[in-house]
């Protein structure tokens, strides 16, 4: 009765421990896809939209963002965060960025910053692994 006990506790432990697992990669852990539809505003309106595939790793101490144009390299979580929101800089086409991301469930938003100019990119997207950079 005692090792049927035992057994039983271990295999409780290794549920458990995989279920955790399963919910870190769930909420956010590892690198994702995304399809955004991007906004280009330089002061005065909207002055072009696209469409593209995003990638966003998130790891233990910072998250770095990317497509074909540009990077960044997240950390600076505000204060009781919980690998929702991130804030970083990074480099594109245009030069130096400053970089926000808000994840909501499947939907991110992430605001680039031209440093060089008055001008934003904001990016509205929403998970889609099949949307992949190479």
């Amino acid at each position: 009765m005692k090792k049927v006990f035992i057994v039983s506790l271990l295999l409780v432990i290794v549920f458990l421990i995989g279920n955790a697992e399963m919910a870190l990669a769930e909420n956010g852990g590892g690198c994702h896809w995304y399809r955004c539809t991007g906004k280009y505003s330089c002061g005065s309106g909207i002055e072009s939209e696209w469409v593209e595939c995003v990638g966003l790793c998130i790891y233990e101490v910072y998250a770095e963002l990317y497509s074909d144009w540009f990077e960044c390299d997240l950390g600076g979580r505000s204060l009781f965060s919980s690998n929702k929101n991130f804030v970083g800089i990074g480099s594109g086409y245009v030069g130096d960025l400053g970089c926000a991301v808000d994840l909501r469930g499947n939907s991110m938003t992430a605001d680039l910053y031209e440093d060089d100019h008055d001008c934003m990119d904001q990016l509205r997207c929403v998970v889609d692994e099949s949307c992949y950079i190479y």
